[in-house]
C-alpha cells in the first residue's frame, strides 16, 4: 500500500474545487474589507482652513479634534497657536514678540494666553456639542461652532484657523463662517464612521440570528417532547449572559437605553429569556408524566 501522507486531502476534484473556493472567499473578504477600511480613512478630513490666509502678518491656529464624548456632549480639542511676520521672534513662528490671547467658542475655556519670548505649547480645550443626543446612537450626530479670534498685544489681528479630524470614531463636516479675518471658524458637524456602522449593523444581525435559533431550539424541544435536555437550557443560559457581554462591544461604548438597545437588544434578551423559561416548562411538565408513567 502505498504510504500517503495523512493531513493532505484525496485528489477528488470537488475537493479541490472546495479548497479553491474557500482561498478565493478569504482572498475577496481580505480585498474587501481593505477596501472599505481605504474608503473609511478616505472619508476622514485631515485639515481644512479659513480666514486670512494670505495676510502676512497673521495668527495661524491649528485646532486638533482628538476625542468626541458623545455621552457626554463634548469635544477635547487640542490647540496649537503660531504666529506669523510682524508677530514673531523668528522663522519657527513659536515665540511671539507681544503677548498672544486667543478667544475661542468653548463655554469652558474661553481664552488662552501666550506671553512674550515664551515658546508657545498647545493646550487642550473642551468644546460643548449641544445638537445631538445619544439616545439616537448609531444614528446620533453632533454639531457646533468652532471659532477661535486672535489679539495681539491687546488687538485684534488677523487669524486663520485650521481643524484636524483625528477621533477614529467619528468624521467631522465642516461649513466655514465668519466671513471677516478676524473671527475666522467653522460650523462642524460630526457623525459616526462606517466602520462603526458596519459593526452596529453586524450586531444587529449576529444578536437576532442567535435570539431566534435560541427560540427554534426551544419550540423543537416542547414540541418533542424531549424533557429537561440539560445541554440545550446550559446554551439558553450562556447565550442570555452572552449577548450583554457583546452588546458591550458597541463601538463608542453607548449607555443603556440608546436605540440599539430598544430595536435589537432588550428584544434578543427578551425572546431568550422566554425560550429558556418555556423549555423547563415543557420539560418538567414531560419529566413529570414520565415519571408518573413509570
Amino acid at each position: 500500500m502505498a504510504k500517503t501522507d495523512w493531513w493532505w486531502p484525496p485528489a477528488h476534484p470537488r475537493t479541490w474545487a472546495a479548497m479553491v473556493g474557500a482561498v478565493l472567499i478569504v482572498a475577496l473578504a481580505t480585498l474587501a474589507g481593505v477596501y472599505l477600511s481605504h474608503l473609511d480613512r478616505g472619508g476622514r478630513h485631515y485639515g481644512f482652513g479659513a480666514g486670512a490666509t494670505q495676510v502676512p502678518d497673521r495668527v495661524d491656529v491649528l485646532a486638533t479634534i482628538n476625542r468626541v464624548d458623545a455621552p457626554r456632549n463634548e469635544a477635547s480639542v487640542r490647540v496649537f497657536v503660531s504666529v506669523e511676520g510682524a508677530y514673531a521672534e523668528d522663522d519657527t513662528g513659536v515665540y511671539p514678540k507681544q503677548d498672544v490671547t486667543i478667544s475661542t467658542s468653548s463655554l469652558s475655556s474661553g481664552e488662552l494666553t501666550f506671553p512674550a519670548g515664551k515658546r508657545i505649547v498647545s493646550q487642550d480645550v473642551r468644546m460643548d456639542l449641544p445638537g445631538g443626543d445619544i439616545a439616537d446612537y448609531p444614528f446620533d450626530r453632533y454639531s457646533t461652532t468652532l471659532r477661535f479670534a486672535a489679539d495681539v498685544a491687546g488687538k485684534p489681528v488677523p487669524a486663520t484657523v485650521a481643524i484636524i479630524d483625528s477621533d477614529p470614531g467619528f468624521v467631522t463636516r465642516e461649513t466655514p463662517v465668519g466671513g471677516e479675518p478676524l473671527a475666522p471658524g467653522f460650523d462642524i458637524q460630526l457623525r459616526r464612521t462606517r466602520g462603526t456602522f458596519t459593526m452596529v449593523w453586524l450586531m444587529y444581525v449576529i444578536m437576532w440570528a442567535l435570539a431566534l435559533s435560541v427560540l427554534t431550539g426551544a419550540l423543537v424541544m416542547g414540541h418533542r417532547r424531549l424533557g429537561m435536555v440539560w445541554p440545550g437550557l446550559g446554551w439558553m443560559a450562556a447565550s442570555l449572559f452572552a449577548l450583554a457581554g457583546y452588546r458591550n462591544t458597541a463601538p463608542g461604548q453607548p449607555p443603556i437605553g440608546c436605540l440599539l438597545d430598544y430595536t435589537v437588544f432588550l428584544w434578543a434578551e427578551a425572546l431568550v429569556a422566554f425560550s429558556m423559561v418555556y423549555a423547563v416548562l415543557r420539560g418538567t411538565r414531560v419529566e413529570v408524566a414520565a415519571e408518573a408513567g413509570g
